[in-house]
């Protein structure tokens, strides 16, 4: 059976609501506008719902000129996806750092009371450039405010699988993967060293470690009590529980829903 391409998602603000799309372009940093902007605390230090489970239920819809931001019980928060600001803050995601510029005080203080924390939202100016990691770049590709890496490839039947084990179904956002390609194996994805698509070569660099956001209906925020013990049974390796593959794009262009998947394997 030939491996099609079944969904694709863009998380526009990192940890926040993703958006469903029939077809994507993809740009230096990966998905357009996929994880372009960010929730920082007052030190810089990025948020997510790691430690901020309420932040999957922020909405977010990206017409052809605003991002809209929305939660149940509050106002529309409308923000223009061009910068009307250049006020740079210095911002931290895991071990990286860069200048990201504060979107508006409206935009911070909608946050700040919805998460019940001083925070700012930031975007990444086109002039900041932070790259993936040497050690799997081929030639500096940039990255956004992802966590390492431009796109996150997903098999459907994986999730299928660990609904099985779960014995009830899983909602394949929990995982909150860019591309997710149907008619292959559960974790056949493991095997492959490169996916092509549309003429674009996706290398798949290394395996995605999951930490606890898998387990947080993306949705309601609440926390299922036993996925992630199902889920080490059988996805642990040295201490860490793997789902997915990291992509890291070789060119732009445009996918889509339903387009072929050419497979190379390790």
């Amino acid at each position: 059976m030939q491996p099609v391409i079944h969904s694709l998602h863009v998380y526009p603000i990192k940890s926040c609501q993703g958006i469903d799309y029939d077809s994507v372009e993809l740009t230096d940093t990966g998905f357009k506008y996929d994880r372009h902007w960010m929730l920082v605390d007052k030190q810089g230090t990025f948020l997510s719902q790691r430690k901020h489970p309420s932040m999957a239920k922020i909405k977010t819809l990206i017409t052809d000129e605003t991002l809209e931001v929305s939660v149940e019980g509050s106002a529309t928060l409308v923000i223009p996806l061009k910068d009307q600001s250049d006020k740079k803050t210095p911002v931290i995601i895991w071990k990286d750092s860069c200048l990201a510029t504060i979107v508006s005080p409206e935009a911070s203080q909608w946050f700040s009371n919805f998460l019940g924390i001083d925070c700012d939202l930031v975007t990444l100016p086109d002039t900041e450039h932070r790259l993936v990691d040497t050690r799997y770049a081929t030639s500096n590709q940039r990255v956004g405010f992802a966590d390492g890496f431009p796109l996150l490839v997903l098999s459907r039947s994986s999730i299928d699988l660990l609904s099985n084990k779960l014995g009830e179904q899983v909602n394949i956002n929990r995982f909150r993967a860019n591309i997710i390609i149907d008619g292959c194996d559960a974790h056949e994805e493991d095997s492959w060293s490169k996916i092509t698509v549309n003429s674009i070569d996706i290398l798949l660099a290394k395996a995605c470690s999951r930490c606890v956001i898998p387990s947080i209906d993306q949705l309601s925020s609440a926390k299922h009590k036993s996925l992630l013990k199902v889920l080490a049974t059988y996805r642990r390796t040295d201490g860490k529980v793997y789902v997915g593959q990291n992509g890291l794009h070789q060119s732009n262009g445009i996918v889509s829903v339903g387009d072929p998947v050419l497979v190379s394997k390790k």
